[in-house]
């Protein structure tokens, strides 16, 4: 959820600190939820003591054409999130099924299993489990392992970040078809993440032999002591 600092200050000057927590509280209420209830009683269950500080906040959610409660900036912020979130998902659905020809992962188990369907547009705006599986997917069976820390990398790295998700992905895309990518030393989707691979040089991972020798001589030096 965006938070445009000088507004939130601007429309909240002289609040004291008990309104300003019902104000946020009611907004991630809404941009969780997709509104509030119109009678502001109701208000109660959703933040305790909010019925004391209804002289500044009703105004900030008037009743909508469908009768129902709403921010009208945050509504509209929430809508465009929606929108990109959709859009995103759609590409990569469409580039999964383009690479895998529309085949399911048979091979697929627990560890790295997520939902084939979107999730709900309402809660799109917060969660990117089906982009983060493409792009997670990409990887050799063998190293995909762990899927729910990378699973919460993602979410911490790229959707809060606001990344390109296409740069991102075209990035594990590109060094999983590279000699360094299908080498012995690959490196796995995690770590792919935490070291922004789609910043790097491809041209780096077309040197899979000597990087190969390397690892050895070094784990061979850790071995032996460094002698």
């Amino acid at each position: 959820m965006p938070l445009y600092v000088s507004d939130f200050l601007v429309g909240t000057l002289g609040w004291d600190a008990a309104s300003v927590g019902h104000y946020i509280r009611l907004l991630l209420v809404q941009w969780d939820r997709g509104s509030l209830p119109a009678d502001t009683s109701a208000w109660e269950s959703l933040t305790l003591g909010v019925g004391e500080h209804l002289i500044q906040l009703e105004e900030k959610f008037p009743i909508c054409p469908d009768g129902l409660r709403r921010n009208v900036r945050l509504e509209e912020e929430r809508v465009k999130a929606q929108e990109v979130y959709m859009k995103r998902v759609n590409a990569g659905v469409k580039g999964a099924e383009k690479r895998w020809g529309g085949e399911p992962d048979v091979g697929a188990d627990e560890s790295s299993s997520a939902a084939t369907s979107p999730p709900n547009p309402r809660m799109a705006a917060t969660r990117g489990a089906t982009e983060a599986r493409v792009a997670f997917d990409l990887a050799p069976t063998i190293k995909k392992q762990g899927w729910k820390p990378f699973l919460r990398s993602w979410n911490e790295i790229v959707v809060r970040q606001l990344l390109d998700i296409d740069k991102v992905t075209n990035g594990f895309r590109d060094y999983y078809a590279s000699p360094k990518g299908v080498g012995k030393y690959a490196r796995g989707p995690q770590r792919l993440l935490e070291e922004e691979v789609w910043e790097d040089d491809p041209a780096s991972w077309e040197t899979q032999q000597t990087e190969d020798a390397t690892e050895s001589m070094s784990m061979l030096d850790e071995i032996m002591g460094g002698e």
